[in-house]
């Protein structure tokens, strides 16, 4: 089975690794913008159940390079989050 995921991925590789629900895409991007000089990405993935299991068996312990292999290259499907927009956005983008 799979299903969709998200993620943060940093220099260090991937350090964060959540199942996609209404509210987790906002939650990880307000991460992302917390990290100094941008060297954050947050990231969507369809995953199946054992790269997943596999993936957050590696940020459990810290492997964050091993998770970002494994989940490089067993994703189905691979992304990036845009930043959502704000209120102030979507009214400029109305006129």
């Amino acid at each position: 089975m799979t299903n969709s995921y998200l993620c943060i991925i940093t220099p260090r590789g991937l350090e964060t690794l959540v199942l996609e629900t209404e509210h987790a895409a906002r939650f990880l991007y307000r991460r992302v913008e917390r990290y100094p000089g941008g060297e954050a990405i947050a990231c969507w993935a369809v995953l199946d159940d054992r790269t997943a299991r596999d993936v957050t068996h590696h940020v459990g312990f810290r492997r964050f390079q091993e998770a970002l292999d494994q989940f490089s290259t067993r994703a189905v499907h691979l992304g990036t989050i845009l930043p959502p927009m704000m209120d102030e956005d979507l009214l400029q983008t109305a006129s």
